[in-house]
């Protein structure tokens, strides 16, 4: 009996039995497929039929599953923690776009749009001298800042009919100009609270959990 590690080619040899092994695994099962009939054409010259679910025609295909609630949704943040840390400096500069339409100090002119000084806790459409779309009358209440922020957002879809279209995706630019807003002559008006924290729960040494307030 020969020795095998007396033979140089023996781990050659012992590979290539491993791949010729593999290729028969995956590949014959694609043959069997074939040749009974799994593959065929149909309809015109190159239009090759092939199962969606079983691309390359494996008479085992491999199902694979994606599960997307796994993924971890980026947690939203409430309006009272996004103004709590807005400032009315960034608020100006972001502010800058509305001036072609908007004025902010106190008896400012209309234009395009109304004066906005003291806007938060005012009345909707109730700038005198300005003519406010039929949508903005029926509106109605006072401007919050939640309202505000909803129509800095997406006015067209907050108040369908409005005149104004104004877009505002990015929250903390948002937040900054209701800081500038409040600075306006709206001081009065306190910034909402933001959300309390959910505490984080612990398991101590003894296996009991614990509440850790966070601030």
């Amino acid at each position: 009996m020969a020795d095998n590690n007396q033979d140089p080619l023996f781990g050659n040899k012992l590979a290539a039995a491993a791949l010729t092994a593999a290729l028969l695994f995956v590949g014959l099962p694609i043959l069997v497929y074939t040749f009974s009939g799994g593959a065929h054409h149909g309809g015109h010259h190159g239009d090759e039929h092939h199962d969606e679910a079983n691309p390359l025609g494996l008479a085992y295909p491999i199902e694979f599953s994606f599960d997307a609630s796994a993924v971890a949704a980026e947690p939203e943040i409430d309006l009272g923690t996004l103004l709590a840390n807005a400032t009315a400096q960034r608020g100006e500069r972001s502010a800058a776009i509305c001036r072609s339409c908007h004025t902010f100090e106190q008896g400012g002119a209309n234009g395009t749009g109304p004066n906005l000084h003291g806007i938060v806790g005012k009345q909707v459409a109730s700038v005198a001298g300005f003519a406010y779309s039929g949508a903005l009358q029926e509106f109605g209440g006072v401007w919050t800042y939640e309202r505000l922020d909803a129509y800095l957002e997406n006015s067209s879809s907050y108040i369908p009919g409005t005149s104004m279209a104004q877009r505002i995706r990015k929250d903390e630019k948002r937040a900054d100009i209701l800081a500038y807003l409040q600075s306006q002559g709206s001081m009065n008006v306190p910034f909402p609270a933001p959300a309390p924290m959910e505490p984080v729960v612990i398991e101590t040494e003894e296996g009991d959990l614990e509440a850790i307030p966070t601030e």
